[in-house]
């Protein structure tokens, strides 16, 4: 969208919030803001993937703080969060002006059920009534799906666990039962192991994963970025393809294994190449920016395979190595397979490993930022086409 929108309306305190990030060109606001004098966001609300409800546990206990609490309702709620281009006050007039200029960067990024209920409720109210409203400015597109991920956690865990609840995760439940690892998933929020702890692996992490194989919804050009990136539209994806992961779900050990098998091998795999170049005699892996080098008895663990790794290995470089290996499936009967009789962890300890390696290694070189290695689309289609040259070269 090239012609921006502005909204200018009266608030009754604004404080931009110092962070010594703001050379970068990150800026956080905090405005009070009068229920009835909240913009019209409707038109954006693209950038936060989750429809709020007007119905349910939450929304009523909003409505209920509106009405019991009117004087107190600024402080019990945790408020509205917009992302803008750009934000101006007038101190004058105590006059806030938002400008937004694209739908995928800029709209409502948390805060929806709040924003919602209070535009229904505020017609009805008999005394003036104020709510917090967050602004982020200076943010780039890509670190938007993060912000909203984080801000949302509480209300991905609530949907995760009416998932469960609704049976949705049960043939996934199926596809990994008799797994060591099966019993330390948790498909919904607070779920304990025997000895009272936390279990170490949720199951949104589990469909990021599985997502890398979904063949149906993305190709060879377009990629499942957002298994990196976010997890709340990983869940939503999940949640709209359920009969698609079924196809994925006979493979799902192999493709569990794979992803732990990728943060133990690639740190060798990268040194190996590197060396083989003479870029860096014995290679650097550890010092490649986001990675963790445990020194003494501190490893890393691997869920899935039960091994430890002296490397703790960003994300965001394992993700796009293990999106390659979509070029490996074909479809037979309903299900995926390994076509050809490829097997997955053989190509990754030879030549296609090292391959993916190097790849990486070199934007996270030039890049310095995991982050930025595991969002980008080059990345991804450059480790995708080195696994499918291997597949149609046999």
């Amino acid at each position: 969208m090239d012609v921006p929108t502005r909204f200018a309306f009266p608030v009754a305190s604004f404080r931009h919030i110092e962070t010594p990030f703001q050379k970068q060109g990150y800026r956080d606001y905090v405005a009070i803001v009068a229920v009835d004098k909240l913009p019209d966001l409707t038109g954006w609300r693209k950038i936060n993937v989750r429809d709020p409800k007007l119905t349910g546990a939450v929304p009523k206990a909003i409505r209920d703080s509106v009405h019991d609490n009117p004087e107190l309702f600024v402080f019990m709620n945790r408020g509205i969060v917009v992302s803008v281009e750009s934000a101006s006050f007038n101190n004058q007039n105590s006059e806030l002006t938002l400008t937004l200029r694209d739908p995928n960067l800029h709209g409502l990024l948390d805060g929806g059920h709040t924003y919602n209920i209070l535009l229904e409720e505020r017609t009805g109210l008999e005394e003036p009534q104020y709510v917090r409203l967050e602004i982020l400015e200076g943010f780039k597109q890509e670190e938007i799906p993060g912000l909203v991920d984080a801000r949302n956690t509480s209300n991905q865990v609530r949907d995760q666990s009416l998932m469960n609840l609704q049976g949705e995760f049960d043939k996934l439940k199926g596809a990994v039962a008799g797994q060591p690892y099966a019993n330390l998933i948790a498909f919904k929020e607070h779920e304990l192991l025997d000895d009272n702890s936390s279990k170490p692996i949720d199951v949104r992490e589990v469909i990021a994963i599985l997502t890398c194989f979904d063949r149906e919804n993305f190709s060879d050009r377009v990629h499942p970025i957002n298994a990196y990136r976010s997890k709340a539209a990983c869940l939503q994806h999940f949640s709209d393809h359920k009969k698609d992961y079924e196809k994925i779900y006979p493979l799902a050990s192999d493709i569990l294994e794979l992803y732990d098998s990728i943060q133990l091998l690639l740190p060798d795999l990268y040194n190996k190449v590197r060396a083989k170049g003479g870029v860096v005699v014995g290679g650097k892996f550890g010092k490649l920016t986001g990675v963790t080098t445990y020194n003494g008895k501190r490893k890393a663990q691997l869920m899935f395979t039960g091994k430890e790794s002296k490397y703790g290995v960003p994300a965001g470089f394992v993700y796009p190595v293990l999106g390659a290996f979509r070029a490996l499936l074909e479809e037979k009967g309903g299900r995926y397979v390994w076509g050809k009789g490829l097997e997955p962890l053989q190509l990754l300890e030879g030549q296609l490993g090292e391959t993916l390696a190097d790849t990486i290694g070199n934007v996270a070189l030039d890049a310095r930022n995991p982050s930025k290695t595991g969002k980008s689309p080059l990345v991804w289609q450059a480790c995708y086409q080195a696994a499918q040259v291997v597949f149609l070269s046999r």
